[in-house]
Formats: C-alpha cells, structure tokens, sequence
C-alpha cells in the first residue's frame, strides 16, 4: 500500500485544521461550507440506506450488516482524495452504520444476562468491522490512482 498526502495543504497543515485561519478567505470558507453539504449529503444517503436495510434484516443481524457495511464504506473513503472522506466516510458511513442500536441491544443482552451471546456479538463485530475498514480501504487503494 502507498502511503498517501492530503490534497489541500496549508502553511500549518491541512485546510480545516485551522477553522478560524479558513473562514478568513473566500476559498476557505466555500471549503468549509461544501465540507457540511458533503457530509450532510452523504448522511441523507446514508440514513436511507439504514432504513431500507431494516426493512430487509431485522434486530441484531440488521445491525450486524449496518455496521460492516459502514466499517467498508469509511475504510473505502481514506484512500479517496479532496471532498470523497466527508461524503462517503463521515457522511454515508457514519449514517449508515449504527453504535446506538448496537448498544441498545448489547444493554438488553445484559439485562437478560445473556453473557456468551454478548460477548460473541460484541467481539465479532469488533474484529469483521475491522476486517471490513482494512479491505475497504486495501480495495480502495486499488481501484482510486494516487491523488
């Protein structure tokens, strides 16, 4: 894997890091301002996403699926250059993808003691979304030429 660089770099690193310094040009504040309507986008397509998988899986294994397919999708968007990490990565992935259900679940898993089954659920979805983020993020490498 070739490590790669930010395409937006400033005098004191990448642009956004430094919020105030952006907004003090015009070019920085579009940045930011396309930035939110990426991620804000991105959410959108997300949260439907999220919703018609539920339809499809229901309870745990529904969860289960959001979670991978986040984990990919954010592994996916590192290795894509300018804008693509907001939308897909913070946006799409992150709306998709489901830490509150998990939890709520794993709290009735321990509500009704139901340790093995809470610990299974909890380690393989740990280990798959980071098998997932990796692979995303290998094929992403492959597919997306060096920015």
């Amino acid at each position: 894997m070739t490590p790669r660089t930010p395409q937006f770099l400033g005098p004191d690193g990448v642009v956004g890091s430094h919020l105030r310094e952006a907004l003090s040009t015009g070019d920085g504040a579009l940045t930011i301002f396309l930035l939110f309507v990426f991620v804000g986008f991105g959410a959108f397509l997300g949260g439907l996403t999220r919703w018609a998988l539920s339809m499809v899986l229901k309870g745990t294994p529904g969860t289960w699926a959001a979670n991978l397919i986040g984990s990919a999708v954010l592994g996916f968007s590192a290795a894509m250059p300018a804008m693509w990490p907001a939308f897909l990565g913070a946006g799409f992935g992150g709306a998709v993808s489901t830490l509150s259900t998990m939890a709520k679940e794993m709290g009735q898993m321990v509500e009704r003691k139901e340790w093995w089954p809470l610990l299974r659920y909890t380690t393989v979805t740990c280990v798959a979304g980071i098998i997932a983020a990796w692979y995303g993020l290998r094929v992403g490498l492959q597919l997306i030429p060096a920015f």
